[in-house]
């Protein structure tokens, strides 16, 4: 996974819980990176799984929560530095649909051996719209997160369920979401 994720994860972390809770968990985590991350970077994976996990004990909150947290708060990073045009849609299903097809188009252009994750829409109606979430990572708690921080930056509220998640004995992830 990119540095970038880890260094966000890193700033998230300090904004809500600070620097030492930080810290204490990097010392637990005993990491092969040793947390220092920077944002070019290609980290193992297992290292923000862990930390994760880390954060879900010490918080007493499930690893979804704290996937979902992190989502919702790094929307508004990631849009800070998303290619020209990204922020040109004022919809939440078009935004979507640009991920899909512009931003992470964009990103493999960047950096072709990246991991972006896939979406493959399934059904759409002018208030619902639902979509295969497609990644080895198996973040889409991560993604629902994101689709929440993605509708509060462009001011349209929003519900988001899985109508099927591997992590919960499903064959795939599929995210529905709900304009309100």
């Amino acid at each position: 996974m990119k540095g970038i994720v880890f260094v966000k994860f890193n700033e998230f972390i300090e904004e809500l819980w600070g620097e030492e809770f930080w810290d204490e968990i990097l010392d637990e985590a005993d990491l092969s990176s040793e947390g220092a991350y920077t944002t070019v970077v290609t980290y193992d994976d297992q290292e923000l799984f862990k930390l994760i996990g880390l954060v879900a004990d010490r918080q007493n909150i499930s690893e979804r929560e704290a996937q979902f947290a992190f989502g919702k708060w790094v929307f508004k990073e990631f849009y800070s530095i998303a290619p020209s045009g990204a922020h040109d849609f004022e919809d939440v299903f078009e935004f979507l649909h640009a991920v899909q097809d512009f931003i992470h188009v964009e990103v493999k252009k960047l950096n072709p051996n990246a991991l972006v994750p896939e979406f493959k829409f399934l059904s759409e109606t002018s208030n619902k719209l639902s979509f295969h979430y497609i990644s080895p990572r198996q973040l889409c708690f991560f993604c629902e997160g994101i689709v929440y921080g993605l509708a509060q930056q462009i001011g349209q509220a929003v519900n988001v369920s899985q109508s099927e998640c591997e992590h919960e004995g499903g064959q795939r992830c599929v995210l529905v979401v709900e304009k309100v």
